[in-house]
C-alpha cells in the first residue's frame, strides 16, 4: 500500500470512529477515555501504582485542601478531588507517616489531571523523604 492511500485509509479509520463515539451514550463515551487514560499513562510510569486510601492536607498557590490518595507509587500519588488545578502547579502534600508520630510534608509538581483529581510527581528534597516514601510503598504492596 503506498503512503497516500495509507494516508487515505487512516482518516477513513479516524472518521468511523469518530462517528461510532459520537454516536455511544455519555456514559460509555466517559468510559471510553477512562480506558485510553489508563493506557496512555501506563506508558509512561516508571513505577507501579498501587491503591492506597489516605487522607492528605494540601496546599497549592496560597489555598489549603483536604482529599484523600488513591493510589501511590515511590514517584507520586494520585489525590481523588474535584478542584480545579492545572498540571506543573507546585503541590505541598503533608500526611502520616507510618513509622513517624509526626506529620510528614512532601511537595511535588502536578503531573495529570483528569476529572476524578490528580497525579502529582514526587519533588525528593532528602534521603529522608525518599526513606519515608519507600517505607509507605512497601506497606501498600505488603497489603
Amino acid at each position: 500500500m503506498e503512503d497516500s492511500d495509507q494516508t487515505a485509509t487512516k482518516y477513513d479509520v479516524t472518521a468511523q470512529l469518530i462517528e461510532h463515539i459520537k454516536n455511544m451514550p455519555m456514559e460509555q463515551q466517559v468510559a471510553l477515555l477512562r480506558e485510553f487514560d489508563k493506557d496512555k499513562n501506563k506508558e509512561f510510569r516508571r513505577h507501579d501504582r498501587k491503591a492506597f486510601l489516605m487522607t492528605v492536607d494540601y496546599t497549592v498557590g496560597d489555598r489549603y485542601y483536604r482529599d484523600f490518595i488513591g493510589d501511590m507509587s515511590a514517584s507520586g500519588v494520585f489525590i481523588k478531588t474535584s478542584q480545579s488545578f492545572s498540571v506543573g502547579q507546585t503541590i505541598l502534600m503533608t500526611f502520616m507517616s507510618p513509622d513517624y508520630q509526626q506529620p510528614f510534608k512532601m511537595s511535588g509538581e502536578i503531573a495529570r489531571v483528569t476529572p476524578d483529581g490528580i497525579g502529582v510527581k514526587f519533588k525528593i528534597e532528602s534521603q529522608v523523604q525518599e526513606a519515608v516514601i519507600q517505607t509507605l510503598v512497601k506497606m501498600i504492596q505488603n497489603e
